[in-house]
């Protein structure tokens, strides 16, 4: 086996374990995203007033906190 075959396929373990190191702390994000989800989506939504705003203001605040872009850095 000649120096270029060990040089790259050293080059390409390193890349691999890097890549499953990001995986890995993705993953961990995910999972932290979800069971956050999951507690709020076994909490009872309760309004103060029940009137127009309150349940668009409502609406606004799930849609923000359910954004997945936020939990999962996807490369380019």
């Amino acid at each position: 086996m000649s120096i270029f075959c060990v040089v790259f396929f050293h080059t390409k373990l390193k890349e691999t374990l890097v890549t499953v190191q990001k995986l890995d702390k993705n993953m961990s994000n995910l999972r932290s995203w979800l069971s956050r989800i999951e507690a709020e989506l076994s909490r009872p939504i309760t309004y103060s007033v029940c009137h127009e705003q309150e349940i668009q203001r409502r609406l606004a605040e799930q849609q923000d906190r359910g954004d997945m872009d936020t939990v999962v850095q996807v490369p380019q």
